[in-house]
């Protein structure tokens, strides 16, 4: 299982959209729950969770992604972040 961040300029809805296209297109993931702040999907015998948050402070969104067996996969979709 991994855990990793970012902070980017992107908007929280920009980045939960961005993830949401990048893990259906990458590996055919499936959107199983989405909240306002929240998106988690599964395929392929894992999952990813994107949590994007808005920090005020600093004007960045704040970026935690959750994952089992796409491990590279997530730390692509960061670097487009």
């Amino acid at each position: 299982m991994l855990r990793i961040g970012k902070k980017t300029d992107y908007k929280p809805q920009e980045v939960l959209q961005k993830a949401v296209a990048f893990f259906k297109e990458q590996g055919g993931l499936k959107l199983e729950h989405q909240t306002p702040t929240t998106v988690y999907l599964v395929g392929g015998g894992g999952h990813v969770q994107v949590m994007a948050e808005p920090n005020k402070e600093e004007k960045k969104t704040e970026v935690d992604i959750q994952t089992q067996e796409w491990d590279y996969d997530v730390k692509q979709f960061l670097k487009e972040l």
